[in-house]
C-alpha cells in the first residue's frame, strides 16, 4: 500500500482497487495530469478492500474489472453495502457491454477505458460532486423545512435536471440544469405536463401511471426509467429519470430527476465497437467473426446450403512492416482490406483477425468450386502491386479453406481446420490455397508438441554447440571453426537440425536460440584464444528471422561486450536468399554489422540467385562454396568449372573463399591448385562437441587446454 501524508485535506482520498502496479501508476498519472492531488491506498483482494473500507472515509473508489482474486462487480457490492453514495468508477482495459451495464445497474457511477484515461479526471470530479449532491439531497429531504436554503442551492446548481410536478403531472418547478438540457427558459416549462417533454410510448405511460395513479399513500418507492427527452428544437436526448412522490407543504408532489446519458451511451457504443471491430481496417474482429460464423452455421443447417471459411495470411508482410515502418504497414493492410471487399461478394463476411491475418466467410455456396473461385480472386487481388513511398512492392497470400458440412459443423473446428490448411499452403511455397484434409490434424499436433518441447529446451538449456574446424588449404594451419546448433532432447535424444530449425524459424523461437548459439560460440572462441590459439575465429549462422529483427546489431554488440571477444574474431554467415529478398535493407544491415567490426560471410554461395552487381555492394569478407559443388570435384567437369569460377570471382572482389564439405585428399588438392583459401569438412574433422574440440585443438596445436565449464546464455 502507498499512502500520502495524512492531514493534507486538499487532497482527494482515493481507494484504488487494482492488482497491477503498472496499471495503478497509469491511473494515478492520469489524475495528476488532470491537476488533481490525491492520496491513495491500493488493494487487490476481497480482504484488502474490506479492511480499507473500514479505514475511510474515502472520496471515491476506482476499480479494475478483471482481477485474479475477485472482479469489479464483487467489489461494487462490497462498496455499496458499506456506503450507498460513495462514487464507484470502473477503470478497465477490457470490459464487455453486458458487464458494464450490470455494473451501472448495481450502482457504479461510470466506467472509463484504460485506453482513454484522459477523461478519468473529469469523471472523478463530476462523480465526487454528484456524490456530494446525493448526500446533501438525502439530508435535505429529511429536513426539508430546516434546510430549505440548502435545498434551493443544490437544486439550482445540480448537473441533472430536477422537476417538481403535481400529482396530475403538471410542472411547478424546473431547475436551471433541465432548462439548459432542453434549450428553453424556466417560464416555458411552468404549467406544462411533464409527459409532453418525454418520449411517449407504453413504457413511459406505465411509468407515470405507477407514479401518479397508484395508492394514495404520501410517498412511494423511487421509480426509474430510461427514455428520451424532447428539446426545444425537437432533438431527442437519451435520459435516465428517477421519480418519487413526497409530501410538500401538506400537498402531495412528485420530484423527477432527469439525467442526460448521451455520453454514457456513446461510451457503451464505443466499447461495443472496440470489442467487436478492428480499429485499423474497420472490419469485424475475430470475436465478432466467430459470432457471425456461429449464426451462419445455424442458418446453413436449416437451408442445407454449404459454406466455406477462408483464412488468409499475407506472405512477406513482416518484411515490409519492419523495413518501411508501421505506418506504411498499416497503409498496406488498409489497401488489402479494400481489395478483399472488392473481390468478394457483399454477402460474404470479411474479418481481420490481427496482424496480417484475415478471414472470409463465404455463404450459400453450391460446392467446393465456389470456395476455390473465391480463393483465386483473393490471391489475384493481393498479388497486384502496391505503390508505397514512390516505390512498387509485391505481396502474396497463403489461404486455408475449410467447409461446412464437409470438414465440420462446429465453428471452432472450422477455424482450426482452416488454419491448418493455411499453414499447409505456406509449406507448399506460399501464394496458393489449400483445402483442409484430416491428415493435417496429426501433423499439426506434432508441431504443437514440438513447439512446446522447443520452449522447454530454451528454459532447460538443452541445446549444444558443435564446432567444425576450418583450416588454410595451402598450409593446413587452423584458423577457426563454424558453430553448429544441436539439440539433445531428454526423451528423444539428439534431434537433427532440419527437424526443429524450420519450426523455430516459423514461431520466432530461433531468435532467442540464435542468441544462445552466438553467446556460447563467442565464449568458446575467447577461451581458446586465451589457451594459446591466437586469431581463432568462430563462424555463426544467422537465420532469416534473426536477420530481419531490428535488435540484431544491438544483440551482436552486447554479446561481444559481455564475452570480451574482439569483433574481428566473430564471423556471421548469411545465405544468398536472405540478402536478395530485400537487397537495399540487407545492405543497410550488413553495413551496420560491419561498423561493429565483425566479419561477414555469404553461406552456400552458388545455390541461390545472387547478382554480381548486388554482391559488390554488400560489405562481405568471405564466400563459402556450397558442399554440393565440392562433392564431385575433381571428377565432375561442371562442378569443377563452377568451383573454379566462384574462387576466381571471390578473389577478384578481394574476398576469402571457403570450401564446405571437403572429404577427400583429391578435393583438397583441387582446391589448393585453384587457390581456395580455407576449407572445412570430414577430411579435417566432423563437427565436435566442446570437450572433443578441446582435445582436437590440444593435439593439433600442441597445447594443454583445461576442461571447459558449462555456459548458459
Amino acid at each position: 500500500m502507498n499512502n500520502a501524508a495524512a492531514g493534507d485535506t486538499a487532497r482527494i482520498r482515493i481507494l484504488l482497487v487494482e492488482d497491477t502496479e503498472a496499471d495503478a501508476e497509469l491511473v494515478l498519472a492520469s489524475l495528476r495530469s488532470a491537476k488533481l492531488e490525491v492520496e491513495h491506498t491500493r488493494v487487490w483482494s476481497r480482504s484488502g478492500l474490506s479492511d480499507a473500507l473500514g479505514h475511510g472515509p474515502w472520496d471515491a473508489v476506482l476499480c479494475d474489472h478483471s482481477m485474479p482474486q475477485f472482479d469489479g462487480l464483487s467489489a461494487l457490492y462490497m462498496v455499496r453495502a458499506h456506503d450507498a453514495d460513495l462514487p464507484f468508477i470502473i477503470v478497465s482495459g477490457a470490459i464487455g457491454e453486458e458487464t458494464a451495464v450490470a455494473a451501472m445497474r448495481n450502482g457504479a457511477q461510470d466506467f472509463v477505458m484504460k485506453q482513454n484515461l484522459r477523461r478519468l479526471g473529469a469523471v472523478l470530479v463530476r462523480e465526487m460532486e454528484e456524490a456530494r449532491m446525493r448526500r446533501a439531497a438525502r439530508i435535505a429531504s429529511r429536513n426539508l423545512q430546516a434546510k430549505e436554503a440548502l435545498l434551493d442551492s443544490i437544486v439550482n446548481t445540480a448537473a441533472d435536471g430536477i422537476v417538481v410536478v403535481t400529482i396530475g403531472g403538471i410542472i411547478e418547478f424546473a431547475n436551471p440544469a433541465l432548462c439548459r438540457m432542453l434549450g428553453c427558459d424556466p417560464s416555458e416549462l411552468d404549467g406544462v405536463p411533464i409527459e409532453d417533454l418525454l418520449q411517449s410510448n407504453t413504457q413511459t405511460a406505465a411509468f407515470w401511471e405507477s407514479l401518479f395513479c397508484s395508492s394514495e399513500s404520501e410517498q412511494t418507492a423511487p421509480l426509474s426509467l430510461q427514455t428520451h427527452a424532447r428539446s426545444r428544437d425537437g432533438t431527442m436526448i437519451p435520459v435516465e429519470i428517477h421519480a418519487g412522490r413526497m409530501l410538500l407543504n401538506g400537498s402531495r408532489r412528485a420530484t423527477v430527476v432527469v439525467r442526460d446519458i448521451s455520453e454514457r451511451l456513446d461510451s457503451q457504443e464505443q466499447m461495443w465497437r472496440l470489442a467487436h471491430f478492428d480499429e485499423l481496417s474497420g472490419l469485424p474482429n475475430r470475436l465478432l467473426f466467430r459470432q457471425l460464423l456461429e449464426q451462419a452455421l445455424i442458418d446453413a443447417g436449416r437451408s442445407k446450403k454449404p459454406l466455406a471459411v477462408l483464412l488468409i495470411d499475407l506472405d512477406r508482410f513482416k518484411l515490409i512492416n519492419d523495413t518501411l515502418g508501421h505506418d506504411t504497414g498499416d497503409e498496406v493492410l488498409r489497401q488489402v482490406t479494400a481489395r478483399l471487399r472488392q473481390c468478394l461478394s457483399e454477402t460474404d463476411i470479411i474479418s481481420r483477425f490481427g496482424g496480417d491475418e484475415f478471414a472470409a466467410l463465404i455463404r450459400d455456396i453450391d460446392d467446393a468450386d465456389a470456395a476455390r473461385a473465391a480463393a483465386k480472386r483473393v490471391l489475384a487481388a493481393v498479388d497486384q502491386p502496391y505503390r508505397l513511398n514512390g516505390e512498387e512492392y509485391h505481396l502474396s497470400a497463403s489461404i486455408g479453406i475449410s467447409t461446412f458440412p464437409g470438414d465440420s459443423v462446429d465453428a471452432t473446428a472450422l477455424l482450426r481446420n482452416a488454419e491448418l490448411a493455411m499453414y499447409r499452403a505456406k509449406d507448399q511455397g506460399k501464394n496458393n490455397f489449400q483445402f483442409h484434409s484430416p491428415q493435417m490434424n496429426a501433423r499439426s499436433f506434432e508441431y504443437v508438441v514440438l513447439e512446446r518441447f522447443l520452449r522447454r529446451a530454451i528454459e532447460q538449456d538443452e541445446f549444444l554447440i558443435h564446432y567444425q574446424p576450418q583450416v588454410e588449404v595451402a598450409s593446413g594451419r587452423l584458423t577457426g571453426a563454424e558453430a553448429l546448433l544441436r539439440w539433445n532432447h531428454p526423451g528423444m535424444g539428439m534431434m537433427q537440425p532440419d527437424k526443429f530449425i524450420p519450426l523455430a524459424e516459423e514461431t520466432g523461437l530461433i531468435v532467442p536460440i540464435g542468441r544462445i548459439v552466438m553467446m556460447r560460440a563467442c565464449v568458446a572462441a575467447k577461451r581458446w584464444q586465451e589457451c594459446g590459439i591466437p586469431g581463432f575465429r568462430v563462424a555463426v549462422n544467422l537465420s532469416p528471422r534473426q536477420f530481419a529483427q531490428s535488435e540484431l546489431v544491438a544483440d551482436v554488440r552486447h554479446i561481444l561486450e559481455d564475452t570480451g571477444l574482439a569483433p574481428e574474431f566473430l564471423e556471421l554467415e548469411i545465405t544468398e536468399s536472405m540478402v536478395m529478398e530485400n537487397p537495399e535493407r540487407a545492405a543497410a544491415i550488413l553495413h551496420e554489422l560491419r561498423a561493429v567490426g565483425v566479419k561477414l560471410a555469404i553461406d552456400d554461395f552458388g545455390t541461390g540467385y545472387s547478382s554480381l552487381g548486388y554482391l559488390k555492394r554488400f560489405p562481405v569478407d568471405t564466400l563459402k562454396i556450397d558442399r554440393s559443388f565440392i562433392k564431385d570435384v575433381p571428377a565432375d567437369a561442371d562442378d569443377v568449372a563452377i568451383t573454379h569460377a566462384v574462387i576466381a570471382m571471390g578473389h577478384s572482389l578481394r574476398l576469402l573463399t571457403v570450401a564446405e564439405g571437403v572429404e577427400t585428399k583429391a578435393q583438397a588438392e583441387f582446391l589448393a591448385t585453384n587457390g581456395c583459401d580455407l576449407m572445412q569438412g570430414y577430411l579435417i574433422s566432423r563437427p565436435l562437441p566442446m570437450d572433443e574440440m578441446d582435445r582436437f585443438l590440444a593435439q593439433r596445436c600442441g597445447l594443454v587446454i583445461p576442461q571447459s565449464q558449462p555456459t548458459r546464455a
